[in-house]
């Protein structure tokens, strides 16, 4: 390429930017370095002014211009590489007629040789394809083609991240109603049928793109839908196949689906990028690809293009786009065809380069990346305990410039509080929604806080986990600092401190008899306080499940917490409401009344024990409570007592009495009364016929009762600011993602985390740790 054709292309960009042209001493060393003269070769009498004033200006003003990094090793093969790709555009669109240098730079740098690809997506969507399967194997670049052909249609789309975990798959009843409720802002019905409907209507309205990405993790090995996750097949057939839909649906999958109903989803198999794709790719930043070594590397990464994009940066910096010289250095290396091992080899640029940032990416090979898919940026700064405050932010660019660390803008999202097919957002907010829930519906919003952060590759994390376990520093000593750091993060704050005291000392007071970590009830109150959407208790604690007895007495904690009361009261003030809430349509235990073979009268029953051990508590209860339980317990019959206490006792008796299949386990009245004594039997009949006439009556002040007792709001009372209520949120995540770390501890580390995990300053300092 001449020269004059190059100095014309860079001056008239520069123009265009600064509307000031290159000056003449600025042309004299354009024209020496294209010809790969040295500063002294370019003007002997000031080679030091031209090296350190008017060189890097120019460079510095042509990477502007150019959208990339130049310098004068190889700002020769940049320029050219965009003069090539924008003599391309011009003999490919003729019209509007525009000169070479008034054409765009294209942002999009990673998006090359898909041309086809577009092509056949939009073949397949002139023919009425409504689904289009995107196969191919990892790193291939599946993903970006869907976003891309989206973005590029100008069309708006909703995206359904799979997961990349088994047991992390989305939940496409959640992801339908997400949609609905912030997308389409309408509320979704309670049933995930009609939920389907309510979508199916929308996407029938106006033209909207879905990508359903990662779609193999929720498939067997044969191609068809787990068992787990039938609500996917449900989704495609009512929804995204339904008659007059105006939606198009790219699925990215690294398996085929074979599913014999989902025939009209056509398939695409992404192949793998060609050589003049790489070629492409590698020209617009400056490397040399008129190298037989091109070639070479193409065919050992099989056209991949991840790898692609890894290798660009060290042979565009480290070896100033020299591709053969590289490709020489490197490859019996990497013909192994492995992509850790060129992962390895960005590793050790780092190390070499950054030091910092290298202690940093091994570091967070500590986490996991399955709870906790993105770091957020508090807990990446707290990794970094060891380094200066001005040099913590470098150390982060320098990773995510290398491509070794991914970043994701934070969201806040507010919901409706009647959620009602999820049940973690039911047991969350404890129990008044039973009695109150049109008031709570208008007043009370969860939040759902998401906030912005960083995440590794996988083949990324399990160098930096390889890296890290190699290295002299222990995993205690590790996560010990980190956690010093975090707790930090909230010291200078008077405010929240006070808080985290109050939970501290409401933890002594009222759940001495709590079995589970007491850290658990510690964030819980945080959860509350803050209105985030979360249950940090089942990570600190695997026992505290949300099934059988962990949900039960999940459930105690936060009515603990909401009527500030102890534990104990709490439990039996729920044996009352659980067995209400089988009354109750609205409720979550509804449907199991429904399915269970169990009658009205015997959970009245059930209900009857919880009275009792509530008026056991005369001096730590409200008087008004007790006073309406003693005066509601007078109503019942005489003999009420006596039949529920025989029939309780039989459950311990003749536990054969009771089904296996029998989703609540206790014996029916009919049961009990099939086998006991005249008398008693009499005494049933008796109480059988009060039931029928008062039984919905004594029900209903029963209810009524629970739902006046007392209760406080820990977020109204506190009354935290925005800027305290996010730190909280961001002191929860961090503590979130230590406690998704202490697999990795020693049980002497494990158990100091816990035992000082979100408490106050004043307390972690009474409890050093001992080592």
């Amino acid at each position: 390429m001449d020269v004059n054709e190059a100095l014309d292309f860079a001056n008239k960009l520069i123009t265009n930017k600064t509307k000031k042209p290159l000056n003449d001493i600025e042309i004299k060393v354009f024209r020496g370095s294209w010809e790969s003269l040295t500063y002294g070769q370019i003007d002997p009498l000031s080679p030091g002014y031209l090296e350190k004033d008017v060189g890097p200006k120019l460079w510095n003003k042509l990477s502007e211009v150019l959208k990339i990094k130049v310098t004068k090793k190889t700002f020769r093969g940049i320029i050219e590489g965009q003069l090539r790709e924008q003599r391309s555009h011009l003999a490919a669109n003729p019209q509007p007629q525009k000169s070479v240098s008034e054409l765009p730079i294209s942002n999009n740098s990673d998006f090359v040789g898909r041309e086809d690809a577009i092509a056949h997506l939009n073949m397949l969507i002139d023919c009425n394809a409504k689904a289009i399967g995107i196969y191919g194997k990892g790193g291939i670049g599946k993903t970006k083609l869907a976003y891309h052909y989206f973005e590029t249609q100008k069309l708006e789309y909703l995206e359904l991240q799979v997961g990349m975990q088994a047991q992390y798959i989305t939940s496409v009843k959640s992801w339908v109603n997400d949609q609905l409720r912030h997308h389409f802002k309408e509320e979704p019905q309670q049933d995930f049928i009609g939920t389907l409907e309510q979508l199916k209507r929308k996407l029938q309205n106006k033209p909207v793109g879905i990508v359903i990405d990662n779609l193999e993790t929720a498939l067997d090995e044969n191609g068809k839908f787990k068992k787990g996750h039938i609500d996917y097949l449900e989704l495609f057939i009512r929804v995204l196949n339904a008659p007059n839909i105006k939606s198009i649906t790219l699925i990215t999958s690294r398996q085929r689906l074979n599913e014999a109903k989902l025939s009209f989803v056509e398939a695409y198999q992404l192949p793998e990028l060609d050589e003049s794709a790489w070629q492409k790719f590698f020209s617009r930043f400056g490397i040399n690809v008129n190298s037989p070594a091109m070639s070479a590397i193409h065919k050992s990464y099989g056209g991949n293009a991840l790898c692609m994009k890894v290798l660009r940066e060290p042979i565009q910096t480290k070896y100033n786009g020299d591709l053969e010289t590289y490709w020489q250095d490197n490859k019996k290396y990497l013909l192994k065809g492995n992509i850790k091992d060129l992962v390895t080899s960005q590793f050790d640029r780092i190390q070499d380069n950054n030091i910092d940032a290298y202690n940093l990416l091994c570091r967070l090979g500590l986490f996991s990346y399955q709870k906790i898919p993105h770091i957020p940026r508090m807990a990446i700064l707290c990794l970094l305990w060891d380094v200066g405050e001005e040099e913590k932010l470098p150390s982060i660019d320098s990773l995510e410039q290398s491509h070794l660390l991914e970043f994701r803008k934070g969201m806040i999202d507010n919901i409706p509080e009647y959620w009602q097919d999820n049940l973690d957002l039911h047991v969350l907010v404890a129990q008044g929604w039973m009695f109150d829930l049109q008031k709570l519906q208008n007043e009370v919003k969860l939040s759902v806080f998401r906030p912005a952060g960083y995440s590794l590759h996988k083949v990324i994390w399990e160098e930096a986990k390889s890296r890290l376990n190699l290295s002299k520093q222990s995993i205690d000593y590790l996560l010990f600092s980190l956690k010093e750091q975090v707790d930090k993060f909230l010291k200078s704050s008077k405010k929240v401190q006070e808080f985290l005291n109050f939970i501290y000392q409401k933890q002594q007071g009222f759940f001495c008899k709590f079995i589970y970590k007491k850290a658990c009830i510690r964030s819980a109150y945080i959860e509350v306080a803050v209105d985030i959407f979360g249950n940090l208790s089942n990570e600190i604690d695997p026992r505290f499940e949300l099934e059988n007895v962990g949900m039960c007495h999940f459930l105690d904690m936060h009515l603990s917490i909401e009527l500030d009361i102890t534990f104990e009261i709490a439990q039996d003030i729920n044996s009352i409401l659980t067995f209400l809430y089988c009354f109750d349509p609205k409720s979550l235990f509804w449907e199991l009344s429904n399915t269970s073979d169990l009658s009205d009268i015997d959970f009245f029953l059930e209900i009857l024990p919880g009275i009792k051990r509530v008026l056991n508590h005369k001096l730590q209860i409200n008087p008004e409570l007790y006073q309406a339980l003693q005066q509601i317990q007078s109503l019942l019959p005489e003999n009420v007592g006596k039949i529920s206490f025989y029939r309780s006792l039989l459950h311990i008796v003749k536990p054969e009495l009771i089904p296996i299949s029998r989703k609540i386990p206790i014996v029916l009245l009919k049961e009990f009364k099939d086998i006991c004594g005249s008398q008693l039997r009499g005494s049933i009949e008796e109480f059988e016929k009060w039931f029928q006439i008062n039984g919905q009556e004594w029900l209903d002040k029963i209810a009524e009762i629970m739902s006046n007792i007392p209760r406080i709001n820990i977020s109204t009372d506190w009354q935290f600011s925005v800027q305290e209520k996010q730190q909280l949120k961001e002191y929860y995540d961090a503590n979130r993602l230590l406690v998704d770390c202490l697999n990795s501890a020693s049980e002497k580390m494990r158990s100091h985390i816990e035992d000082t995990l979100l408490l106050p300053i004043a307390e972690i300092e009474k409890r050093p740790f001992k080592n």
